[in-house]
């Protein structure tokens, strides 16, 4: 006797591309039949569906949705809920991992201002001011609003020219980070020198529409789905999932224009920073460096350690390896042939140095883009 297709309810408040496509890849290995009545609408609820089990995505309370889920009683499995009055099992992205993520690049481009932007109730935004705050600096807050872009625009404008700079501005979601990069933009700050904005999931089409494209974490949103599919699916089986939510971390931070800088704390570093990002792929080195700034290399030393908390050398290197990750990400070039463009001509040392600096070789670096990697997890406290 065939076995009956299971029939699942896909009911989110908002459309996530890359959290449906874990979905239905799950959906397709196990032969279920999806339900997209809500997928192009999400008011559009189905009131009297009668199918199988539903993975929602719950993000407010006291909702039309959550009270349609109360009134159906099927099996449901949460993506992305988060504080809500709700039971339901959960499968989401760990923010404590992506804010610490943030927070750590930030500093490791010498960054020591830090400020939020975006939705006032955001567990991402909460978590990066938390993960500031315990490492001893302060956070600045700018909240969205519902207002029109002039008044918006007007606030902002408050906002930065009150904001020490250089500052580093972590935003709640890929289209807000585009929007804070237009507004800053269009009001003459310079981006990234004054004003470095990070995003978050790597929604590349917006990313790279931004006025100065964006850098953004890659979260595994494709992995919150499938994996809420299948702890659905065990529910649906008669069996019972494990009663903690499951926290998938971030994946890597994707650099682009909007952070492609380091934050001097002095007119020296500053020059120095800046002939390292022309020249590196010119193969010039620290002496280099020295001679072009007029300097000894003490000196110059001393006054990285001072404004960035690195060794020039340091600072070179770390230059080099985030563009070869731009390029292995964005092209196809030979390991030897980034190698050159970065400015290190043996390709077996620059191989070392990568794998050193990324935890990968640059050719398993280049297959986590062309192929989902698995996703690891870990239970929420």
């Amino acid at each position: 006797m065939p076995v009956k297709m299971k029939n699942v309810l896909i009911a989110l408040e908002f459309y996530r591309g890359p959290l449906f496509e874990g979905i239905a890849e799950y959906a397709r290995a196990h032969n279920w039949h999806l339900s997209l009545d809500m997928l192009a609408n999400p008011a559009n609820i189905p009131w009297g569906w009668d199918g199988d089990g539903i993975l929602t995505m719950l993000v407010r309370d006291d909702t039309k949705l959550i009270r349609f889920l109360r009134e159906c009683g099927k099996p449901t499995v949460n993506l992305e809920g988060r504080h809500l009055t709700t039971s339901y099992p959960r499968v989401l992205s760990d923010t404590r991992a992506a804010a610490t993520m943030a927070f750590d690049y930030f500093r490791s481009k010498g960054f020591t201002r830090f400020a939020f932007y975006g939705y006032e109730q955001s567990v991402r935004g909460r978590d990066f001011a938390a993960v500031v705050r315990e490492n001893g600096y302060g956070c600045g807050i700018l909240h969205e609003t519902a207002a029109s872009w002039r008044e918006e625009l007007a606030a902002v404008r408050k906002w930065l020219k009150a904001q020490p700079k250089p500052l580093a501005v972590f935003c709640w979601t890929d289209f807000a980070g585009a929007r804070f990069i237009d507004m800053a933009h269009s009001l003459g700050f310079r981006i990234p020198d004054e004003i470095a904005v990070l995003g978050m999931d790597n929604e590349e089409l917006i990313c790279d529409c931004a006025a100065v494209r964006l850098s953004s974490i890659r979260t595994d949103i494709q992995t919150v789905g499938y994996l809420g599919a299948a702890k659905l699916d065990l529910i649906l089986n008669g069996q019972t999932p494990e009663k903690e939510s499951r926290l998938i971390p971030p994946r890597e931070i994707v650099e682009r224009a909007s952070t492609d800088t380091m934050a001097a704390g002095s007119p020296l570093v500053a020059h120095a920073v800046r002939l390292m990002q022309e020249r590196h792929g010119s193969g010039i080195n620290v002496a280099g460096i020295v001679a072009a700034c007029g300097i000894s290399r003490r000196g110059l030393e001393k006054a990285f350690l001072a404004g960035l908390g690195m060794t020039p050398h340091d600072a070179l290197l770390k230059i080099r390896m985030d563009r070869a990750r731009i390029l292995l990400r964005d092209g196809d070039s030979k390991v030897a042939a980034v190698a050159a463009q970065v400015g290190i001509g043996d390709a077996k040392h620059f191989s070392a140095l990568f794998r050193q600096a990324s935890g990968l070789s640059p050719r398993a670096y280049r297959r986590t883009w062309e192929t989902p990697a698995p996703a690891g997890c870990a239970k929420e406290a």
